[in-house]
């Protein structure tokens, strides 16, 4: 017998699924041009369709799309594994950088990208993993997908959720579809009461919300060993890396680097997007002329700025840094990227002063001292060539932000538990 659903919620499916169908008659005939340009396509498209391998044993299904998501997937996939022996874990994302990572370190039984969200690649996949329960890191939510589970009836569960201002607008604006989506989930575990207060917004029932923290505070970043090769280039150098730089906020920046740099300072500029690595490229070779991709680094590479134009690098990158910057975060349509990353490694951290995204970890290190702020590209240089100058300075915010770190570790554990609860597995 197929679950209650509100005439609201139904109307909302249909006119998706509607859209779906429309869109899919050019979408086909554009798949022989699409397929031999996209990477995903390429790989991944018997998955897209739902006709991903078969799983052996009962299964749980995992989903996260960037690497930060991943991230955390991976370091609960662990934890599923060893409180769950007799079940396969599986993973699905969109990012190819992100599947070739899972598929690169064994992290999951079964790997495949996320299925085209239409009724027959989510039957087909469901029907080939027949997930004992679903988990979805941070943020990802899907209509067909989630009916299948509440259709199903098998426990949806958002680990680590965060909950922008974005999709809570869309979801409080479209609420056949916050039914549709959020009705389908046993346990919506958020990083803060803000993230809560958004689901409520959004007509969430406050008995599927947990606010548990942020698990990211719990994970090590993985370090590629190539990240020596980094580490030779740097030398002795003082090195400042700046992280998930926005186009916008390169511009901004930019004008200021050469005042960063001088015999003794190294810069490492790490795009959000590494595809925008080449265009940037002969921008910072007019402030350096040895400036070079990390891609085409070499044992006897010189120069004075490294553009990374590689994924799964920055978390790690960030261990070879006496000061980083992260961004997202002079960009107000952005609100800010990670701050635990810099965090983990022990290492100064600057931010601009839009970080909605992490405000809550952000506040907590304003408060400390464990955070510079910065409002414009003169601040950020001023901040970044205190921290080399101070090492007093550099010291005590290091211990501030350890101090914060420390408050906030256990959430992994907390999540797990309330999951495998919700999930019936305990």
């Amino acid at each position: 017998m197929e679950p209650e659903m509100t005439l609201r919620a139904r109307m909302a499916l249909n006119a998706y699924r509607l859209l779906h169908g429309l869109a899919f008659i050019p979408a086909a005939a554009s798949l022989p041009v699409l397929e031999h340009y996209s990477r995903r396509l390429a790989t991944g498209l018997s998955d897209y369709l739902g006709n991903v391998p078969r799983a052996e044993k009962p299964t749980l299904w995992i989903h996260g799309v960037s690497m930060g998501e991943s991230m955390v997937a991976a370091g609960f996939a662990a934890e599923l594994r060893r409180h769950c022996p007799d079940y396969q874990i599986a993973f699905t994302t969109t990012h190819p950088d992100v599947y070739a990572s899972f598929i690169k370190r064994k992290t999951a039984d079964l790997v495949a990208y996320f299925p085209l969200d239409n009724l027959i690649a989510m039957r087909r996949i469901f029907d080939r993993w027949k997930p004992a329960a679903v988990f979805v890191a941070e943020t990802d939510f899907w209509p067909e997908f989630s009916w299948q589970c509440h259709q199903r009836n098998i426990p949806l569960i958002l680990i680590n959720g965060r909950i922008s201002e974005k999709i809570a607008s869309f979801y409080k604006t479209f609420k056949g579809f916050s039914e549709l989506v959020f009705s389908a989930y046993s346990l919506l575990a958020v990083q803060t009461p803000a993230d809560a207060a958004r689901l409520e917004q959004m007509g969430v029932d406050a008995a599927q919300i947990k606010v548990l923290g942020n698990m990211k505070a719990d994970l090590t970043p993985q370090r590629n060993i190539d990240l020596q090769l980094v580490a030779r280039w740097a030398g002795n150098r003082r090195c400042l890396v700046l992280g998930s730089l926005h186009p916008d906020e390169f511009k901004l920046l930019k004008p200021v680097f050469g005042k960063l740099l001088d015999r003794q300072t190294a810069l490492i500029v790490a795009p959000r997007n590494p595809s925008h690595a080449s265009n940037w490229l002969d921008e910072l070779r007019q402030i350096d002329q040895g400036t070079m991709l990390r891609s085409q680094l070499g044992d006897k590479s010189a120069g004075s700025i490294l553009l990374l134009d590689t994924m799964g690098e920055l978390a790690g990158l960030y261990a070879l840094a006496d000061a980083a910057f992260v961004g997202g975060s002079l960009d107000s349509s952005v609100g800010g990227h990670n701050p635990l990353e810099v965090m983990q490694q022990h290492v100064p951290l600057v931010m601009g002063r839009h970080c909605r995204n992490f405000a809550d970890i952000v506040e907590q290190l304003h408060a400390s001292g464990g955070i510079s702020l910065v409002g414009d590209a003169e601040q950020f240089a001023t901040a970044m060539a205190s921290l080399l100058l101070d090492a007093g300075s550099a010291e005590k915010m290091v211990a501030a932000a350890d101090a914060v770190l420390e408050k906030n570790r256990g959430c992994l554990a907390r999540t797990l538990e309330a999951a495998l609860t919700a999930a019936h597995l305990t």
